[in-house]
């Protein structure tokens, strides 16, 4: 990997850490407010959303170029994130989070697709590269 693609591919993971943060974070405020635990309970999620934004799609990568095929895609598009999913859960009950599916939720529904969005595309980009040169002339 070219210096510039690893600077570009860091950034992107840095973007994608630094929304899920804010998106998540507010979000985990939002249906905790009013409860002595919301500043915690968004805190954790926007710090752990944070992590799993910025590594979870280098865990799939990973993922996804050690597992062979057919178990390559159901396994990349899914553990991962289920074990992310589990931390989240895990950090929420640690610092008391009231209704620990409602604040993660955003992450289930936004989070589920995406990453079997980005399986699909690393599956595409595995066809291309596999493809034959067609010949010169």
């Amino acid at each position: 990997m070219q210096n510039s693609d690893k600077e570009s591919k860091n950034r992107r993971m840095f973007i994608t850490g630094i929304l899920s943060a804010i998106i998540y974070g507010l979000w985990a405020y939002y249906v905790n407010q009013g409860l002595p635990t919301a500043l915690a309970s968004s805190l954790a999620q926007a710090i752990s959303s944070f992590i799993g934004g910025y590594l979870v799609a280098g865990i799939i990568e990973f993922t996804f170029s050690i597992t062979p095929k057919p178990w390559r895609f159901p396994v990349s598009a899914f553990i991962p994130y289920a074990i992310t999913l589990s931390i989240y859960a895990l950090v929420h009950k640690l610092v008391g989070t009231p209704d620990i599916l409602s604040t993660i939720l955003p992450n289930i529904i936004i989070g589920t697709p995406y990453f079997i969005l980005y399986c699909i595309k690393l599956e595409k980009n595995d066809a291309l590269l596999l493809r034959p040169e067609p010949p010169t002339v």
